[in-house]
Formats: C-alpha cells, structure tokens, sequence
C-alpha cells in the first residue's frame, strides 16, 4: 500500500480486520490471517491457552465454520514445537459458492486463523496451494 503512510493517526486509530491479506489479482482467491481474542470466538471466564479450551474438533466447528455451509473435511494436527505439541483444528467447507480452507490455533489467549478461499469454480486449479497456504500457519 503505497499510501499507508499519508494519514498514519488515521491508520492507528482503525481496527484492522485482518493481521495479514494477500489476494489474486483480480480479488477472487484470497488468503488471510485473523487474530482475535478468545474471549471474543467464545464467552468464557478464563482465557483459553490451547485450542482444546474451545473445545473439541466437532465443538469449535460451530466456532469456525458458519451456519449452512457445506463440511468437507475437520481434522486436529499435532505440531511438535519445543515445548510439546501444538495442536491446530483444519476444517474444509463451501458456502455461497466459495471454497474456504481454514487452519486455526489458540496462542497466549488469543486466536490465530488462517484462511484461504477461492470460488468454487476456480478450487479446482489453485485448491491444492491455497489449502497449503492456510496449513502453513505457524504460532510462534
């Protein structure tokens, strides 16, 4: 953005939806990494501290997947880090003819997702790399 200097208290002063965006050339296939608060995803007392806090795989689902989509694919992958293992949710989904691919964590009480969407017509040539875009997601 080569403007992102010209109003710099105007740019702090904005919430910013996304951590990172990276988008095709025409807009359509768009990766992106959100990072919220856990306390925002689900009301709790306590900070979750380890994505199993949201609950299991099928119970974070309601969390990550919206209503009315179509599930094709949830499973938990286990990173081993030097602490121990991290472990990641993974759904696969489509809704309103788009293609999502999502990978999320839970790291110092706060959510990290990562996620790539294409519309369905297009998943088919560039599915296999935004699905490994999304599945890169590392939380250091």
């Amino acid at each position: 953005d080569f403007n992102a200097g010209a109003s710099l208290y105007g740019d702090k002063a904005k919430p910013r939806p996304f951590a990172a965006r990276f988008a095709s050339t025409d807009g359509s296939e768009v990766l992106s990494v959100v990072v919220r608060p856990t306390n925002q995803l689900k009301i709790t007392f306590l900070e979750a501290q380890e994505i199993t806090d949201l609950g299991s795989i099928k119970e974070a689902a309601k969390i990550f997947v919206p209503g009315g989509a179509t599930l094709y694919n949830a499973r938990t992958i286990k990173i081993k880090e030097d602490e121990g293992f991290k472990t990641y949710y993974f759904y696969e989904f489509e809704r309103d003819d788009q293609h999502i691919a999502l990978m999320a964590t839970v790291s110092s009480g706060k959510a990290i997702i990562s996620g790539a969407t294409a519309p369905c017509s297009k998943w088919d040539d560039d599915g296999v790399k935004l699905r490994s875009a999304a599945i890169s997601l590392t939380a250091l």
